[in-house]
């Protein structure tokens, strides 16, 4: 679900020149079916890929990503204006996913030591956001 989905390797200004060789972030996305489809949500952009099969639509959420930052360095816009995080349900969804799959590792291979509780901790340094 938390896996970077996006790695852009070419970014260029409204010149064609480029502003840097790759850039990566690390994207939430949710992925479920739909009727006949996959559908393939990324939670900060609230943008929606869809595909026969989860890679298809992965690959087109993907596509509209890069576009929509490629747009975004051509016309010089504020980073206030790039993301357009998804609704709340929608973080909440893959809280509980979270949450659940947390419960089911730590009931599955309990810790047997405070220093293995801290090597599972994932933590991200408040001056880095």
């Amino acid at each position: 679900m938390w896996k970077k989905i996006l790695d852009i390797k070419k970014l260029f200004n409204k010149d064609g020149q480029k502003v840097c060789s790759k850039g990566e972030a690390n994207l939430t996305c949710l992925t479920y079916k739909d009727g006949d489809f996959y559908i393939a949500h990324c939670l900060e952009f609230d943008i929606v890929g869809q595909g026969q099969t989860i890679e298809e639509a992965k690959k087109e959420l993907a596509e509209l990503i890069f576009e929509q930052i490629q747009y975004a360095t051509e016309i010089d816009v504020e980073d206030k204006s790039l993301f357009h995080p998804a609704p709340q349900k929608y973080w909440d969804d893959v809280r509980y996913i979270v949450s659940k799959r947390i419960k089911n590792e730590l009931l599955k291979t309990p810790p047997k030591s405070e220093e293995e509780i801290i090597n599972r901790l994932s933590c991200i340094p408040a001056h880095a956001l």
